[in-house]
């Protein structure tokens, strides 16, 4: 979740929208470096578990961790080690890691045997 932040919050700056993840009017980066929650934000629970946004910003994002967030949010899979995802499987009732590529398999055909002449 701590690399995401990181990763989110300077989407806005790799993608030359604005100077700094601050500056991005729909960043939750100012109230998250300001120390204070507004409309929208509740920093404490990451300020909690990072302190100084604007240091963490500062420090560089691993390239292994950037490109997997990358790949995640291009494929929207999921991103979390196998326990995590079998667990939100169990929870959710239904299947979120991919599936064998190509079309699914067709039912299994049963031969019966018909005596079409009597």
């Amino acid at each position: 979740m701590i690399a995401a932040a990181r990763y989110v919050s300077l989407n806005p700056v790799r993608a030359r929208l604005a100077p700094a993840a601050c500056d991005w009017p729909w960043s939750s980066a100012r109230a998250h470096v300001a120390g204070e929650n507004d409309a929208l934000v509740a920093v404490g629970p990451l300020l909690d578990r990072i302190g100084d946004f604007a240091a963490f910003l500062a420090e560089a994002e691993e390239p292994e961790t950037a490109q997997r967030l990358r790949a995640a949010e291009t494929t929207g899979r999921l991103l979390g080690g196998e326990d995590f995802i079998q667990d939100l499987e169990r929870s959710l009732g239904r299947r979120l890691t991919p599936g064998r590529p190509g079309p699914a398999p067709k039912a299994p055909t049963i031969a019966v045997e018909q005596d079409l002449w009597g």
